[in-house]
């Protein structure tokens, strides 16, 4: 548990801004800068077929724009005229190439651009070489933004980031207005998320400020987001005698209609062949964490920040669940686990053993159940109606539930159980989703359908040649086709592998003593081979079907003391008719 001499408030980080950023730090964010390009470039895929969709609604309107329109739909995206601005200047740096602008925008603006700034902020906080390599390679491989518009919550949490120079003095009021009204131009949604985020930051999860302090920011923040917004009006109502209703509509809250369409997390439906769905198994459990109160109180001010930017914009993926929408947004989910390991590490002496079982007392035992079903409780609703809801209250519901452990996080009693109980919760979701998704796998697996549908296929012809009998030779190493035509092996062989020639005088005698009745070849042998030479002394063929829709053949040999038997080769058709003619 946290020590009895730790304040709840966060550690002061000055130690460690003051430390000097040093070579070694400069040279592990060259390295990061370097790398984030190149893979940049070698990850772009060549365009190959025309841009549709929303990407090319994005390039023609960024075209458009490039001419000297002003575009206002916003096709159900959050898209504001900043935004529109930035997208024609990418436009005029790509010359009007489609893969320049692909690459500009998603690649070199989006993944290269987030991993720098991650990097960057892992800089400015001093942290271990090692961490801000982490942090950039989540980024890279995990937390992808799609394209640049999923940069501008890096780009707000990177400039209002505490502990810097922004954060205090007489500009801190200042960047705290300016942000969010240009933001807002941006990109409407994300302005609102982000900039409820830093609100409830400075209000309930800054470690020490005045109330002045906390209201003054405050004030700033909201007051800048709704200068964005007047300003914006202003601009359509003077440059283009647009109604306010009709801005609404088109840019600002119009979208909203748009939200009860998608909503509802995957925990246990998980689709069994899609890609990429080991983020959305896992997004709820690492947003969480970090709010798992003991954790939260380790935390310092700049973690802090950035899980709540974190939490706000946990509303788009639960809005649109899938990999695409939560890897875009996960970039701040990652920079901030990396800086609560740090957190955790650097306060590492102010935490001490919990309480052994057998030495406490029966109320402390009693207290320790009740905080433990809390726990459970908190993350249990979280995840229930945070995630699981099918509405956009959703997302109020999980800020809220995150707040009340926030506020909660600031008493001393049983945090260890409260604790214990969420990460139990929290820990056994993932785990059981992903003994269901196996499942799941398992019941869809198609890995036996070959052979079954071969067996099927086989079967007649088999059962034909062997004359009563169950035993046969699979000559090759489909070994499953033994349990699907039913049939046992007479040798001690089973793999036709590479060094199979050291089985040549054994099989040879046991096929030439007749112990092999039957032997059904699924490959092609190399004429002259000594099992070609083998079957062709003592067998017959006895059939040979061929699979149409597959374009595979089998044949089946018969060793002369069967004789007499028909010799007949049989075709099976897609449509599972059966033609057959007589072998030669």
């Amino acid at each position: 548990m946290l020590d009895a001499a730790a304040t709840p408030a966060t550690p002061s980080p000055a130690r460690r801004v003051r430390e000097p950023i040093g070579l070694v730090r400069w040279a592990t964010f060259a390295v990061i800068v370097v790398v984030a390009v190149v893979c940049a470039a070698y990850t772009l895929t060549a365009q190959m077929e025309p841009l549709t969709g929303d990407r090319g609604a994005q390039y023609y309107l960024g075209k458009l724009t490039a001419e000297g329109a002003v575009p206002l739909v916003d096709f159900q995206h959050g898209w504001n005229a900043g935004s529109w601005w930035v997208n024609s200047l990418i436009y005029r740096l790509a010359g009007g190439d489609p893969l320049w602008w692909e690459f500009l925008l998603g690649r070199f603006f989006g993944v290269t651009l987030a991993t720098v700034l991650v990097a960057a902020m892992g800089l400015r906080r001093r942290v271990h070489p090692a961490a801000m390599v982490a942090m950039a390679l989540a980024v890279l491989t995990l937390a992808s933004p799609a394209q640049v518009k999923y940069v501008l919550p890096v780009a707000f949490a990177f400039i209002l980031l505490p502990g810097g120079r922004l954060d205090s003095g007489r500009w801190s009021s200042v960047v705290r207005f300016l942000v969010p009204a240009a933001l807002f131009w941006q990109h409407v949604e994300l302005a609102i998320l982000l900039t409820g985020a830093a609100v409830l930051f400075e209000l309930i999860g800054r470690g020490t400020a005045t109330a002045r302090e906390r209201l003054t920011r405050s004030a700033a923040l909201a007051t800048g987001m709704l200068a964005g917004f007047v300003s914006e009006v202003l601009f359509y109502r003077i440059g283009y005698g647009m109604s306010l209703a009709e801005l609404n509509r088109q840019v600002v809250f119009g979208q909203a209609q748009q939200f009860p369409k998608h909503f509802g997390w995957p925990f246990f439906d998980v689709p069994s062949d899609g890609e990429g769905y080991d983020i959305v198994a896992l997004y709820p459990f690492l947003l969480l964490l970090m709010f798992v109160p003991v954790i939260w109180r380790l935390a310092s001010d700049p973690t802090r920040f950035l899980a709540l930017c974190a939490l706000f914009l946990a509303t788009i993926p639960i809005r649109r669940p899938g990999p695409g929408h939560a890897e875009t947004v996960s970039a701040l989910v990652f920079t901030a686990l990396i800086f609560v390991l740090c957190d955790v590490y650097d306060r590492r002496d102010q935490v001490s053993s919990p309480s052994r079982p057998w030495s406490m007392s029966g109320w402390q035992m009693v207290t320790a159940v009740v905080g433990l079903a809390a726990g459970a409780a908190w993350a249990g609703a979280a995840l229930a109606f945070g995630f699981g809801a099918h509405s956009l209250i959703g997302p109020v519901i999980l800020v809220l539930v995150v707040s009340v452990m926030m506020i909660g996080a600031r008493l001393r009693a049983r945090l260890v159980a409260v604790s214990a109980g969420a990460c139990l919760v929290l820990g056994v979701v993932p785990l059981a989703s992903a003994v269901e998704h196996v499942d799941d796998l398992s019941r869809d697996s198609r890995q036996l359908e070959a052979a079954d549908a071969w067996g099927d296929a086989i079967r007649p012809e088999m059962t034909r040649c062997l004359k009563g009998g169950r035993t046969a030779f699979v000559l090759g190493n489909q070994l499953s086709l033994y349990d699907a035509l039913d049939v046992e092996n007479p040798t001690p062989f089973y793999l036709f592998h590479y060094d199979f020639d050291r089985n040549e005088k054994q099989l040879t005698a046991l096929m030439a003593g007749g112990e092999v009745p039957v032997v059904l070849q699924t490959t092609t042998m190399a004429r002259g081979g000594w099992v070609e030479a083998a079957i062709e002394k003592d067998y017959e063929p006895c059939a040979e079907v061929w699979i149409e829709d597959e374009h595979r053949r089998f044949r089946i040999w018969a060793h002369r003391s069967l004789e007499p038997f028909e010799k007949r080769a049989v075709t099976v058709h897609p449509d599972g008719t059966r033609t057959s003619r007589t072998l030669p």
